[in-house]
């Protein structure tokens, strides 16, 4: 009997991205395109809005880079889900820079001590500005419970 052939599905979309990559060229910062729309990526028109669908999708990648680079972490090895998200949704909000300058925080969730890490997380400027939000954060990181 002869070996069975896997075919891959190339749809439509993956047709015409690879030529639009090509064609539009990638630009990490928003530009003027030749008619004057403000423009970012693969010729993303900025000025014409984004769906929810796509923003979700941007959304999603950007968090999955954001985590890739806090594995890095000595204090993020071994978090548990739930408190390894509070430690994204902080550098999402502020930029990993951001999340940076918590230091007395990520020492402590690095100990594992929940009681200090909360309270180094409430004793911010991020707190301050958005209690509720970072409230329900330290909680996460005391109890672990997302």
């Amino acid at each position: 009997m002869g070996r069975a052939r896997a075919f891959a599905f190339v749809s439509v979309v993956d047709i015409a991205v690879a030529r639009l990559r090509v064609a539009e060229g990638f630009r990490s910062h928003v530009y003027r395109d030749t008619v004057g729309k403000q423009t970012i990526g693969y010729g993303f028109n900025v000025d014409a809005g984004i769906s929810e669908y796509a923003a979700e999708a941007l959304l999603t990648a950007q968090a999955e880079e954001r985590e890739t680079e806090l594995k890095e972490y000595w204090w993020a090895v071994g978090l548990d889900d739930a408190r390894m998200s509070v430690i994204l949704e902080i550098a999402f909000n502020s930029g990993l820079q951001g999340l940076l300058h918590f230091p007395k925080m990520l020492a402590a969730v690095g100990a594992k001590d929940w009681v200090t890490a909360k309270a180094e997380l409430l004793d911010s400027d991020a707190a301050r500005m958005l209690p509720a939000r970072y409230g329900k954060l330290a909680d996460i990181l005391l109890t672990g419970v997302a």
